[in-house]
This record gives structure tokens, sequence and C-alpha cells, in this order.
């Protein structure tokens, strides 16, 4: 009961990430500015992990450093930045429920970089999923298709949203590939999300020495809400997550994730005004069925060769 409720407030703290998020944008930041400086502070808030745990980034083979700069500089920076963009132009909520197509960039990736075996149940799960996405972006797509056959700004900002939310999916599930080779290498789990947060930084410090407009002088309070952003969505989501983790079975963790979702669709909702409509609404739950199926079956067939060896 304690792990579930352990996991059911990590994906509370990153659901309530949206309310910080968005407004800061809101506010005039920009997005290089919002991401450039939570990495700033979730590198300072790392570092004695970075430190302890040095001897492991000296003895990374050159597949492993390069594997790394993808979980950091790829997963990291640039998957933040499409995330955090694509709110511009869409429903936080939508740009949030689309994450869950990461698994299937994951498993496909897997099998092309890591030569793991693909079953025929995935595909079964994988149609579920993009199914549920289809349904989801129905409404704007047919918009484009019937309404807008030429260029127009709305057409442009559709695009331009959906563009940046699939550049996050494709940029998180190549870095979860990367990650798991790291881990698979003897890599600790602390160092590769140290590693991470640095490598990611030194990204966005060149981007932001390159596009030194679009970093302000920022106010102390919008300063106090990155904090509490990095702290409470960043390392305390995780930490509690991990607590959860080691409380129950890895089964009944892949139920009580599928709150992160539901809660970020409340929300967003109730507090931010973002409401979905009757085609996402399907869509998400397409979505996510899709995904706890998947998860399920994947962890029953791990559990297998358990039983029997016992």
């Amino acid at each position: 009961m304690a792990g579930t409720f352990f996991i059911m407030l990590a994906c509370l703290t990153w659901a309530v990430d949206t309310l910080i998020r968005y407004p800061l944008l809101g506010a005039g930041y920009s997005t290089l500015q919002i991401v450039f400086l939570e990495h700033i502070i979730l590198f300072l808030l790392t570092l004695p992990l970075l430190i302890r745990h040095r001897a492991e980034f000296r003895h990374l083979s050159g597949l492993g450093l390069v594997s790394l700069m993808f979980v950091g500089g790829i997963g990291s920076a640039v998957g933040t930045l499409a995330f955090t963009q694509a709110f511009q132009y869409l429903n936080p909520t939508v740009v949030i429920l689309l994450q869950k197509l990461q698994p299937l960039v994951a498993i496909v990736c897997a099998f092309w970089l890591l030569k793991e075996q693909i079953h025929r149940h995935f595909v079964y799960c994988a149609l579920a999923i993009l199914s549920g996405s289809i349904i989801m972006i129905f409404p704007d797509v047919s918009r484009l298709t019937f309404e807008n056959l030429h260029y127009s700004e709305q057409s442009h900002d559709i695009l331009l949203g959906y563009g940046y939310t699939l550049l996050a999916v494709f940029s998180w599930g190549m870095a979860t590939v990367c990650g798991k080779y790291l881990s698979r290498s003897g890599m600790s789990a602390n160092a590769i999300m140290s590693g991470r947060f640095t490598t990611g930084l030194l990204v966005l410090t060149a981007m932001a020495l390159a596009n030194q407009e679009q970093i302000s002088v920022i106010s102390v309070s919008d300063l106090g809400s990155l904090i509490m952003m990095a702290v409470l969505s960043g390392l305390a989501g995780m930490w509690l997550y991990y607590q959860g983790l080691t409380r129950i079975p890895a089964q009944v963790a892949t139920m009580a994730e599928m709150t992160f979702p539901v809660f970020a669709v409340f929300i967003n909702w109730w507090i931010l005004d973002m409401s979905l409509n009757e085609y996402q609404i399907i869509g998400a739950f397409l979505l996510m069925a899709g995904n706890v199926e998947m998860r399920r079956h994947e962890l029953a067939r791990q559990s297998r060769p358990e039983l029997q060896s016992a």
C-alpha cells in the first residue's frame, strides 16, 4: 500500500510540473531559457552524485560516451526543449498524453540497436496505441485537411505543435534505449542521472551562447518557481518513484504509473482550464490501455524464467 502511494505521489509531482512550466512560458520567458535554467539547477543538485561516481565516467567506452551524450544532449536537452515548446502550440494535456508513444520508439530502437526481440503481442498493443494517438489528433488533422488546404497561421501552429511533440517522443524514447545500454554496461542509475543532466547542460550552454537574445533577466519569484519545478518534478518525483518500486511488484507499479496522465488531465482541466474533447478522451483511453497491456505482457514474460527456475 505504501509503495503504491509513493508512486502515485511521484505521478502527482510530474503532473504538477505543467502548472509551473506553462505559466513561465506565458510570462514571456523563452523555452531555451526555462530549460537551460532548469538544467543548471538539476546539475547543481546532482553534483554530489557526479563527484561520487566520477570513476564510472573515466572507464566509459567510446560507445558508452556516445550513449551518455545522447541521453543528456538529445534526451534531456533536445527532448525537454521540444516538450516545452509544444506547449506554445497545443493543449499541454494532449502533449503529455502523446508522450505515451515513447514505448513504441524505445522498443523499435532496442530491436534495431540492442537486438532485442519483438514479440507478436507488441504489434497488437502498438496498434491500440497508434489508433488512440490518431483519434486524439483527428480533429486537428481534419481541420488541416478540409479547412486549411492553403497556408495559414493556424495550420502552421498545429504542424509545429505536433512536430515538437513527436520530436520529444523520439528523443526520450531513444534516450531510454541508450540509458538501458549504459545500465547493461554496469553504470549505476545515479551515475547515469547525474551524467544526463551534466551533458544536457553542456548542450544547452552552447545553445544559450549561440542564442543570447533568448536569455533575459528572470525575476526572483519566477526563479523560485523554476527551482520548485526542478526539485519537485525532477528529483523528488524520481526519489518517490524509486521508493515505491522497492516496496511493490512491478506489475502494481505499472498500474500506479497510469495515474500520471490521469492527474495531468484533471489538474490541467481544473486549474488551467485545458479541457479535452470527446476524440481526445477516447484516444487517451486507447493509448493508455495499450501501454498498460504492453507493460503487463512484458512483465509476465520476464517472470516466466523465474517461475521455471523455481
